[in-house]
Protein backbone atom coordinates (compact mmCIF):
# COMPACT_ATOMS: atom_id res chain seq x y z
CA UNK A 1 0.00 0.00 0.00
CA UNK A 2 1.47 3.50 -1.17
CA UNK A 3 2.23 5.92 1.91
CA UNK A 4 0.52 9.51 1.84
CA UNK A 5 2.62 12.12 1.87
CA UNK A 6 0.69 14.38 3.58
CA UNK A 7 2.44 15.75 7.22
CA UNK A 8 0.25 16.16 10.57
CA UNK A 9 0.00 19.12 11.78
CA UNK A 10 2.00 20.29 14.63
CA UNK A 11 0.10 23.07 16.20
CA UNK A 12 -3.75 22.87 18.18
CA UNK A 13 -6.18 24.97 16.96
CA UNK A 14 -7.38 28.77 18.76
CA UNK A 15 -9.71 27.97 22.01
CA UNK A 16 -11.62 30.40 24.21
CA UNK A 17 -9.52 31.22 27.00
CA UNK A 18 -6.03 31.08 24.62
CA UNK A 19 -3.80 33.80 25.45
CA UNK A 20 0.22 33.84 23.97
CA UNK A 21 1.77 35.40 21.70
CA UNK A 22 0.99 35.98 17.36
CA UNK A 23 4.48 34.46 16.52
CA UNK A 24 3.68 34.11 12.54
CA UNK A 25 0.49 35.73 10.23
CA UNK A 26 1.69 34.52 6.67
CA UNK A 27 -0.51 35.44 3.91
CA UNK A 28 -1.11 32.39 1.25
CA UNK A 29 -3.22 31.01 -1.23
CA UNK A 30 -4.52 27.50 -1.29
CA UNK A 31 -3.05 25.90 -4.47
CA UNK A 32 -6.07 23.58 -5.32
CA UNK A 33 -8.68 26.01 -4.77
CA UNK A 34 -6.89 28.94 -4.85
CA UNK A 35 -8.06 30.89 -1.54
CA UNK A 36 -6.76 33.57 0.21
CA UNK A 37 -5.72 33.08 3.93
CA UNK A 38 -3.67 34.36 6.53
CA UNK A 39 -2.08 31.66 8.70
CA UNK A 40 -1.98 32.61 12.29
CA UNK A 41 0.27 31.30 14.79
CA UNK A 42 0.36 31.89 18.70
CA UNK A 43 2.49 30.33 20.85
CA UNK A 44 0.85 30.04 24.34
CA UNK A 45 2.80 30.97 27.47
CA UNK A 46 2.98 27.08 28.40
CA UNK A 47 5.63 27.26 24.67
CA UNK A 48 2.47 25.34 23.01
CA UNK A 49 1.60 26.02 19.46
CA UNK A 50 -1.70 27.06 18.21
CA UNK A 51 -2.47 27.92 14.71
CA UNK A 52 -5.67 28.67 11.92
CA UNK A 53 -6.51 29.95 8.69
CA UNK A 54 -7.75 33.40 9.06
CA UNK A 55 -10.17 33.28 5.29
CA UNK A 56 -9.91 36.38 3.42
CA UNK A 57 -13.23 37.27 1.52
CA UNK A 58 -14.21 40.57 -0.02
CA UNK A 59 -16.26 41.75 2.76
CA UNK A 60 -15.33 40.38 6.79
CA UNK A 61 -17.25 40.43 9.15
CA UNK A 62 -16.11 41.44 12.84
CA UNK A 63 -16.97 38.26 13.83
CA UNK A 64 -15.53 36.23 11.83
CA UNK A 65 -12.12 34.74 12.26
CA UNK A 66 -9.96 37.38 10.09
CA UNK A 67 -12.36 40.05 11.16
CA UNK A 68 -11.71 39.88 14.41
CA UNK A 69 -8.21 39.94 14.38
CA UNK A 70 -8.40 43.14 12.08
CA UNK A 71 -10.49 44.67 14.27
CA UNK A 72 -7.67 44.40 16.71
CA UNK A 73 -4.51 44.56 14.92
CA UNK A 74 -5.70 45.96 11.83
CA UNK A 75 -5.12 44.94 8.61
CA UNK A 76 -1.00 44.99 8.20
CA UNK A 77 -0.37 41.67 9.02
CA UNK A 78 2.83 42.42 9.81
CA UNK A 79 2.21 44.92 12.57
CA UNK A 80 0.70 41.91 14.44
CA UNK A 81 4.14 39.96 15.01
CA UNK A 82 4.81 39.73 18.84
CA UNK A 83 1.62 41.01 20.34
CA UNK A 84 0.20 39.46 23.04
CA UNK A 85 -3.88 38.17 22.45
CA UNK A 86 -6.42 36.66 24.63
CA UNK A 87 -8.97 34.29 22.51
CA UNK A 88 -12.41 35.89 24.11
CA UNK A 89 -14.89 33.65 22.12
CA UNK A 90 -14.37 31.37 19.23
CA UNK A 91 -17.33 29.62 17.66
CA UNK A 92 -18.37 29.85 14.17
CA UNK A 93 -20.06 32.97 13.47
CA UNK A 94 -18.98 34.78 16.96
CA UNK A 95 -15.04 35.33 17.12
CA UNK A 96 -13.58 37.90 19.80
CA UNK A 97 -10.27 38.69 20.70
CA UNK A 98 -8.41 41.23 22.67
CA UNK A 99 -4.88 42.49 22.79
CA UNK A 100 -3.42 42.25 26.22
CA UNK A 101 -0.33 44.07 27.26
CA UNK A 102 2.87 42.56 27.32
CA UNK A 103 4.16 40.35 30.31
CA UNK A 104 6.99 42.39 32.32
CA UNK A 105 10.64 40.92 32.02
CA UNK A 106 10.31 39.60 35.84
CA UNK A 107 7.24 37.53 34.93
CA UNK A 108 9.21 36.12 31.95
CA UNK A 109 11.78 34.52 34.62
CA UNK A 110 9.42 33.87 36.67
CA UNK A 111 9.91 36.35 39.35
CA UNK A 112 6.83 37.76 40.47
CA UNK A 113 7.52 41.48 42.27
CA UNK A 114 5.73 42.47 44.66
CA UNK A 115 2.77 44.83 44.56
Amino acid sequence: MPKISAKLAESKPFFPGLVGEITAAEELKTAVSGYNGVRCRIKADDGTEYSEMLWVRGEIGIKSKLGSFMSVFGSDTDLWLHKRVRILRWADKDRDVEEVPARAAAKKAGKETPA
